[in-house]
């Protein structure tokens, strides 16, 4: 855990940060499809499937959008799915993400998750870590009445391509920017100019594309916040 001093730089910047590969260790979705798919015949091509969109979209090779779409698909996710997945990802979260909570806490009204994922299961897991009042902003699952997943909302802008962007220009923040995150979504909020910098995030996913186009690769929060120390 890094040290710092609070009101050194406070109120001169932004922090954006994905969730999947970076706060926990892996890809939230492809987990739900393990749990989903455990009794069906084809599991292996179908979670390969899911597999190659999520890098696929990662990559920013194909849509967002077109990638959680055709992930859904071939899923047939329930709330148990939702619950199971939650109570796993408990035990993958980031361990530098946890030393640092100290930091989230003091500049919390800067801090902002950006999540491709779900908010269903963000929210109970990030309240499960600490009692922070996080602003999160993920993709809601449209649920039958039989606790199905029937479907992603798609009046929420991070179901649709380029989501991120359109998000974080919603939020009309005035301060620097900076975005944290492994993948060419995340990139894509400095591409658009919203965001002073790209941080790109290693630990968990190394994508060429993504890296090469980062202020700088980190493979901690330490990393990250020692670059804002240096900056502010």
């Amino acid at each position: 855990m890094v040290s710092y001093l609070k009101k050194e730089i406070d109120s001169k910047f932004a922090l954006i940060i994905d969730f999947d590969s970076t706060i926990v260790s892996l890809e939230s979705l492809e987990y739900i499809a393990e749990l989903s798919l455990i009794n069906n015949k084809n599991k292996n091509n179908l979670i390969k499937k899911i597999n190659d969109l999520t890098n696929l979209a990662m990559n920013g090779d194909i849509s967002f959008q077109d990638s959680l779409d055709q992930r859904l698909e071939l899923m047939d996710i329930s709330q148990c799915h939702i619950a199971e997945t939650i109570n796993y990802l408990k035990k993958k979260i980031d361990n530098s993400f946890k030393n640092n909570l100290d930091f989230f806490k003091d500049f919390i009204d800067d801090i902002y998750i950006v999540s491709g994922g779900f908010y269903s299961i963000i929210h109970p897991l990030m309240q499960s870590l600490s009692n922070i009042n996080w602003q999160i902003y993920a993709n809601d699952f449209v649920i039958d009445l039989n606790n199905n997943v029937i479907g992603v909302n798609k009046s929420n802008f991070l179901a649709l391509s380029k989501g991120k962007v359109k998000t974080v220009d919603s939020l009309n923040i005035n301060k620097e920017i900076i975005v944290v995150g492994d993948g060419y979504t995340d990139y894509e909020i400095k591409k658009f100019g919203l965001a002073k910098y790209f941080l790109a995030y290693t630990k968990y996913a190394k994508r060429k594309n993504v890296i090469n186009k980062a202020d700088l690769n980190c493979d901690s929060f330490d990393d990250i916040i020692n670059f804002i120390k240096r900056k502010y």
